[in-house]
């Protein structure tokens, strides 16, 4: 199937010039020297662009945003072309980000990439409190993924989590996380993708600032997250 057939089993509408662009992103994915993903072109429709879209069909991203974790830019790259909104691209590879940063340049998105740990960039002023979005997806157990993107978020703004089928879980786990950080649940998404995975797109919205203490450094979140 072409990906704007993929894309119409989710009815999900994109005019031409965009799925131009978003084959020429599965290709750079498909063929980077550094390994990005893991799937075939059909499966990386469903499982890169249409994962990504589906929960923002209702949820329009309209101002900038900031993607944590964001490895080949997942779901970064999808949410700046579909919505032609700025966002800053945070990961801690540093071969990934220089690969990235080729694509993004060549195709004009207006995108900031950053080589940096998550836990350190968080303390600092230009990114703290700084995004009225921030993206998670595939990084780690919720309670540590809170703590590294709630510093991120500005008050009003959501954090923004693509998770699997064990987010009930991982939710249960994250309710101290959640009202240490300043965080509370707004929604949760379900829906299934073709190729048969459960997925949640879990928004939650900032309601208060993140303490100052946090993010702590990594080994001390992941030796004892929040929760």
């Amino acid at each position: 199937m072409t990906l704007k057939e993929v894309l119409s089993l989710y009815e999900i509408e994109v005019d031409d010039k965009e799925i131009e662009t978003y084959e020429r992103y599965i290709n750079f994915l498909l063929n980077s020297p550094v390994n990005l993903i893991s799937f075939e072109k059909e499966e990386a429709y469903h499982k890169v662009v249409a994962d990504t879209l589906i929960p923002l069909k209702d949820f329009p991203i309209l101002y900038k945003f900031a993607d944590i974790g964001t490895g080949g830019g997942i779901p970064g790259v999808v949410v700046s072309i579909r919505f032609n909104v700025e966002g800053t691209l945070v990961d801690s590879t540093k071969k990934k980000i220089e690969v990235l940063r080729r694509f993004v340049e060549e195709e004009k998105l207006p995108l900031n990439l950053v080589w940096s740990r998550a836990e350190e960039l968080a303390h600092q002023r230009e990114h703290r409190g700084k995004y009225l979005y921030v993206f998670s997806r595939a990084v780690a157990d919720m309670p540590i993924v809170l703590e590294l993107t709630s510093p991120f978020a500005q008050i009003g703004g959501y954090v923004l989590l693509y998770k699997g089928q064990n987010w009930k879980e991982e939710l249960e786990r994250s309710w101290k996380a959640m009202e240490i950080l300043g965080l509370d649940l707004g929604d949760v998404i379900e829906y299934k993708l073709r190729t048969g995975e459960r997925r949640a797109f879990i928004i939650l919205e900032k309601i208060e600032n993140t303490p100052k203490k946090y993010p702590r450094k990594y080994n001390q979140i992941k030796k004892k997250p929040l929760g």
